[in-house]
């Protein structure tokens, strides 16, 4: 760190050949460069992460700018390792010192050159390499580009072809984070991140293209299993793409009310020729039983609601006092509006998967303290989401089955 801090006084000006000395120098001996990586890495950091505050404005574009005119040889010397080293230390250095790279470089370095190939095909499934492989990975999921189409969904094909072998969908993924190591932890966390972010960026370019719309469906189940895991920090990134994800297909066209007790109802996906239009109803079609299964897994994972407490305050008034846990209730705002757009989606099958966990509490088959009163904070956090009558004869049903188990318990 303090040659790092030496440099950002004394280069490019009086120290002009500092780059193509340390690369020069990193060529001669692996220890050497595995040191030299390290300092590069952490020159990029002090001048693209942490220059703001701490380097005047014209110092820091000038060093950003030198550093973006000599960054060929850096780069240079990244892929030459990439290539040729065996030393495990020295690649996982080098990767890690290209992370910090992505967010600036010139996007040719990215996607006219064999980085990409190199990062899914040589290094993305080796268990050692796989975690800073695939921080790299979202690093350039992130990009917004108006170019680059092509290599963005060979990218993704890559990927995902990869990860149907490393990870089958049919692989149990709760269970396997459970009994997995701190890097397959890692592993699954990374993962959530670089679906969500992918498919966030560049969906709609995945589902333009055929042969890769089918690995676009394969993502989001791998979403739906990432979403199971038991770890709030996962659940909290898959959650935010799911609600980015539901809002936009309510959005895109939302749908008719009608009434299942009146004269009008919401029409759920392909029921009501007009009440979306084609494009929007093809992808609610499409996506069907991904939106049924995540109804599914938020309303078996629904956070709990602010409680409220009716107490008597010093003047003998009857008042409600609110119990704050900030992290809790911001959980479940976002849970509860992404149900909701799930539920304005589709509030047939929403009902439907809230009244089978109901009749599971009653006949024993999933009964539990917990399992019951997480389903009865999904129910009461879709209030409103429903038409009034619609929701008077869903209630009345949920309230005669839950007096049917107090009865029983």
């Amino acid at each position: 760190m303090i040659l790092v801090q030496i440099l950002k006084q004394e280069w490019p000006k009086n120290w002009p050949s500092f780059i193509p000395e340390i690369v020069g120098a990193s060529k001669t001996n692996e220890s050497l460069c595995q040191n030299n990586m390290v300092i590069v890495k952490l020159l990029s950091e002090e001048v693209f992460d942490f220059s703001e505050g701490q380097i005047v404005q014209n110092k820091a574009k000038h060093l950003k700018d030198t550093m973006c005119n000599q960054f060929s040889q850096i780069y240079q010397l990244c892929q030459f390792v990439l290539d040729n080293s065996q030393k495990v230390s020295l690649i996982d250095a080098t990767l890690a010192t290209l992370l910090r790279f992505l967010s600036w470089i010139p996007l040719g370095y990215i996607f006219e050159t064999n980085l990409v190939d190199t990062l899914t095909w040589k290094f993305f499934s080796v268990p050692v390499f796989r975690n800073v492989t695939l921080m790299c990975l979202t690093e350039i999921a992130g990009i917004t580009v108006t170019q680059y189409h092509d290599q963005l969904a060979h990218l993704f094909e890559s990927v995902m072809n990869q990860l149907k072998e490393m990870l089958p969908l049919e692989t149990n993924i709760r269970e396997a984070y459970i009994t997995g190591s701190d890097t397959d932890q890692k592993f699954v966390q990374n993962l959530s991140v670089f679906l969500s972010t992918f498919l966030r960026e560049h969906g709609p370019l995945l589902e333009s293209r055929e042969y890769t719309s089918k690995f676009n469906y394969d993502a989001l189940q791998y979403l739906l299993l990432l979403s199971t895991v038991d770890d709030v920090e996962i659940f909290k990134i898959c959650l935010e793409f799911w609600n980015h994800f539901a809002s936009e297909l309510y959005r895109e066209s939302p749908p008719v009310f009608h009434s299942l007790s009146g004269t009008t109802m919401l029409y759920a996906s392909g029921q009501s020729p007009g009440s979306a239009s084609g494009s929007a109803q093809s992808r609610r079609d499409q996506y069907r039983d991904i939106l049924s299964r995540l109804r599914y897994t938020i309303i078996c994972r629904m956070a709990k609601p602010e409680e409220v407490l009716v107490v008597e305050n010093d003047q003998g008034e009857v008042v409600r006092e609110f119990m704050k846990d900030t992290d809790a209730i911001t959980l479940y705002r976002s849970m509860r509006e992404t149900l909701v757009y799930l539920t304005h989606l589709d509030f047939i099958d929403t009902e439907r998967i809230m009244t089978d966990k109901l009749a599971n509490q009653v006949n024993g088959t999933e009964w539990s303290w917990k399992n019951l009163n997480t389903l009865c904070w999904a129910i009461g956090s879709i209030s409103g989401a429903m038409l009034e009558d619609d929701e008077k004869r869903f209630l009345v049903l949920v309230i005669k089955d839950l007096l049917g188990l107090c009865e029983q318990k």
